[in-house]
């Protein structure tokens, strides 16, 4: 089973889990959740300053911000994280004969490379590589499994212990700028 069939279901096949590109999306949409949980706080954090311009502002800005985050998870699902998988399997297929998940982090540089090239780029470009290499981890374990018959269902799973960390970010942050 390749990366375009992984968790797909044929004619007459029974799917077996998630598609590589939802997993890539609830990784992104629970690191997106958590940059609003951070912005959140700091919105309530600069409320709590003497010199703090209109918190509410940040404060309904937040759900906006959100959106725009899962509209960014879809487009870099679809423009970088299964292509730099798919180059990655392709890779490890052509020169050894199987895939492992070393070949990942230097697909995923590929794509920040011309970013380094420009010094006021350079931390856009970390930040994007560092945003992206989990999701194209967690494709590459869902993909792995899938080929290997294992039933891949990690979508649930991943949303439900990242709006724990979301839950967790929250509350702890929420104490810390209260007290």
């Amino acid at each position: 089973m390749s990366m375009a069939t992984a968790g797909v279901a044929g004619e007459g096949a029974v799917r077996k889990g998630a598609a590589p590109s939802a997993v890539a999306m609830a990784v992104l949409g629970v690191e997106g959740a958590l940059l609003c949980a951070a912005l959140f706080l700091a919105a309530l954090d600069a409320a709590s300053k003497p010199v703090a311009g209109e918190p509410f502002q940040a404060l309904l800005i937040s759900p906006l911000v959100l959106l725009l985050i899962l509209f960014a998870a879809a487009v870099l699902t679809v423009g970088y994280v299964l292509p730099a998988v798919l180059l990655a399997h392709w890779t490890a297929r052509q020169l050894t004969g199987r895939t492992a998940w070393w070949w990942i982090p230097p697909a995923c540089t590929l794509w920040v490379l011309p970013a380094m090239v420009v010094p006021a780029w350079h931390l856009a470009g970390l930040a994007l590589y560092a945003a992206v290499l989990p999701p194209a981890l967690a494709v590459h374990l869902t993909v792995v499994r899938a080929d290997a018959g294992r039933p891949v269902q990690p979508c649930a799973p991943i949303l439900t212990w990242g709006t724990l960390a979301v839950l967790c970010v929250l509350v702890v942050g929420g104490v810390v700028v209260a007290g």
